[in-house]
């Protein structure tokens, strides 16, 4: 009974170290307004990573995500910040994004445990 016992605790720890060290947030800080919804994708190839809608509640936001199937691969990130709730992202007459929105892509390092980025906007009212 004490050897399953150890093997159980054994089999615990190797677990929570491997998730421990693939665990990765995305930070989206100095938001431009502390309203509406926040969209994100996060895609790599033709794999959806992660696709979230969070209620934007402070200027920043922290969405964890795991990046453990592709380190050292491209990773495309879109997101926008709807003030309308309407769940797409506007535009103006010139085609210019009018609500504050991100598109960039990064590489997941091994050694890298959070990316912080900043949603940018392009039409000043």
């Amino acid at each position: 009974m004490k050897k399953l016992l150890l093997v159980f605790a054994l089999i615990a720890i190797c677990v929570s170290a491997k998730a421990e060290s693939t665990a990765c947030t995305i930070t989206l800080s100095e938001l431009p307004y502390v309203d509406g919804t926040l969209y994100l994708s996060v895609t790599c190839e033709d794999k959806e990573l992660l696709k979230v809608a969070i209620e934007v509640e402070e200027d920043a936001v922290i969405i964890p995500v795991d990046f453990s199937t592709v380190i050292d691969k491209e990773v495309s990130i879109r997101a926008f910040q709807d003030l309308d709730e309407d769940k797409r992202l506007k535009f103006d007459r010139y085609g210019r994004p009018a609500e504050p929105c991100l598109q960039t892509t990064l590489v997941p390092q091994k050694d890298k445990n959070n990316y912080e980025l900043k949603l940018q906007i392009y039409n000043i009212h």
